[in-house]
């Protein structure tokens, strides 16, 4: 599903790229520390690329090969095909949503678009749906004809998400969180490993964790969730009983904690990572 749905982003996106690249600017210098507040170049929302034109059966073949090329009329064939199979009609949400922004400092912009969230299923409203939190955006960078991927942000880091400073000629570190709202308690970064982005840590309110997935743990006593890595200032924010399963999320930098999710609706804190077990 995933490989389609990214394949279908890929295909649409490739016939509307040069409307994309438009008023880009790159800041230079050193990464600021997580807790400086913004200092890189917010991505720019767009609503240029027409995607209700892919659907629609009175456009012209020219508007369609320009705006949807038949590849991607393809690729949204299947979502078509799967939303009509489960009684609902395809619609596109209009005006489409996409993000633009810079992150190689070539001054041709880059594309951050969530697919699934530009489309809705009417009458089937769950037929694509991602969970509580949401699809993952896809990034894209044109090469040539082709777009390709250049790897996802999760759906509440993705919106406004800044692209930071770095040295000329390197792809920069990515930074979002809290669907773009301001303050923000917990900030994402993400950083280039030479094939995709991908979530290396978090600023938890001013508290390092870097992001290593442990996958479903379960607390072996009773415990709360911090807001904090220990240390007297830490505050409680929930009491769990001993067998309550946690998303580990990553370790806290430089201590025995580990930063878990009890559940999608929970908030997000910290617990003693030996109290936690497979």
């Amino acid at each position: 599903m995933r490989f389609l749905i990214a394949m279908a982003a890929a295909l649409v996106l490739a016939g509307c790229g040069e409307d994309a690249g438009q008023d880009i600017t790159r800041v230079q210098g050193k990464k600021a520390a997580a807790t400086a507040g913004p200092t890189g170049v917010p991505s720019t929302k767009t609503a240029r690329l027409d995607f209700a034109s892919c659907l629609a059966e009175d456009v012209d073949d020219d508007t369609r090969a320009t705006r949807c090329p038949t590849f991607a009329l393809l690729s949204l064939d299947y979502m078509n095909g799967r939303c009509t199979a489960s009684g609902g009609m395809l619609k596109a949400r209009q005006p489409s949503e996409a993000w633009s922004l810079d992150v190689d400092g070539d001054a041709s912009a880059e594309v951050l678009v969530d697919l699934i969230g530009n489309f809705d299923c009417e009458g089937v409203p769950g037929v694509f749906a991602c969970g509580s939190t949401g699809c993952p955006y896809l990034l894209y960078k044109k090469r040539g004809e082709a777009w390709v991927e250049l790897g996802a942000i999760s759906a509440d880091e993705a919106p406004a998400i800044e692209v930071l400073p770095s040295e000329e000629g390197k792809f920069a570190g990515l930074r979002g969180g809290c669907l773009g709202q301001q303050p923000c308690s917990e900030y994402a970064y993400y950083e280039w490993n030479g094939r995709a982005y991908t979530r290396k840590w978090i600023d938890f309110k001013g508290h390092a964790v870097d992001v290593v997935p442990g996958g479903i743990m379960t607390l072996k006593q009773d415990s709360a969730v911090y807001d904090a890595p220990g240390g007297r200032h830490a505050q409680p924010l929930d009491q769990y009983p001993i067998g309550t399963a946690m998303i580990v999320i990553g370790t806290a930098r430089g201590a025995p904690y580990s930063f878990v999710s009890p559940c999608n609706a929970c908030r997000r804190g910290f617990v003693e990572t030996a109290l936690l077990t497979k």
